[in-house]
């Protein structure tokens, strides 16, 4: 198991590393670098619902092909990609009185899922409220994959500057010699999409629905693991080697 030392970051593997640069012993530094960056959405993704309750399943079924039928031709109509299915439920409903159980009918919900720019969803969703949805069960927010992949580059770059600037600092400070990168670990994450509200039963609507969307955060670390010798006083500039392409 590889020792740390008092100084956090700085370890020795117990391995000896014939250091090209250095010769003899090399001992590794391992450095963990940060980049954030935030982007603004705009594409929003909703997840809405035609919910039927009726004395029998099959006139629930019905109604629900019947008005979900309509929702999809609306929504085509206004361009919602990525349109689909997500869930068909059919569930009966009983009432209960003085202990005992009574089936009063079935009660289905067709739940669709689609996406849009966001200054489009709005009336989008007004829309599909016209043509027989009535649940909203989620919005979602996010930017294009064009701007996230640049974005996600970005944080890489940053997130190697930072490894190298702080690499650079130990060095500086305690003298040692930088040999080469031994090894590179890369972590990226992309925050989950906004979501404002979950599961609202619509029942009327006479006004445009304001959609606003918000900044979507995209995160990454780079872990860089750094052979140096010891037992050297000599300061030099740590190589990045391959790594300009992030610079």
């Amino acid at each position: 198991m590889a020792n740390t030392d008092n100084l956090t970051g700085v370890r020795n593997s117990g391995l000896a590393i014939a250091d090209p640069f250095i010769g003899g012993t090399t001992q590794i530094l391992e450095v963990t670098g940060k980049g954030e960056v935030s982007v603004a959405t705009t594409l929003t993704e909703v997840q809405l619902g035609i919910k039927v309750e009726r004395k029998t399943a099959t006139a629930v079924q019905e109604q629900v092909a019947q008005r979900s039928t309509a929702v999809v031709d609306a929504l085509r109509k206004l361009g919602a990609q990525e349109l689909q299915t997500t869930s068909i439920q059919l569930n009966p409903v009983y009432s209960y009185e003085n202990g005992t159980q009574t089936l009063t009918g079935f009660e289905g919900l067709n739940t669709l899922q689609f996406e849009l720019p966001t200054v489009q969803s709005g009336a989008a969703i007004d829309k599909a409220i016209q043509a027989g949805a009535n649940v909203i069960q989620n919005i979602s927010f996010t930017a294009s994959d064009e701007v996230l992949q640049h974005a996600r580059l970005q944080v890489l770059s940053e997130a190697v500057k930072d490894a190298k600037a702080q690499a650079q600092a130990v060095f500086s400070t305690l003298q040692l010699t930088p040999g080469q990168i031994i090894d590179i670990d890369i972590n990226s994450n992309d925050n989950p999409r906004l979501s404002p509200f979950v599961s609202n039963l619509i029942t009327d609507r006479v006004s445009t629905t304001p959609i606003i969307g918000g900044s979507q955060t995209i995160k990454a670390s780079v872990s860089l693991d750094i052979g140096y010798s010891p037992n050297s006083a000599v300061i030099l500039d740590l190589p990045l080697n391959g790594l300009q392409q992030f610079a």
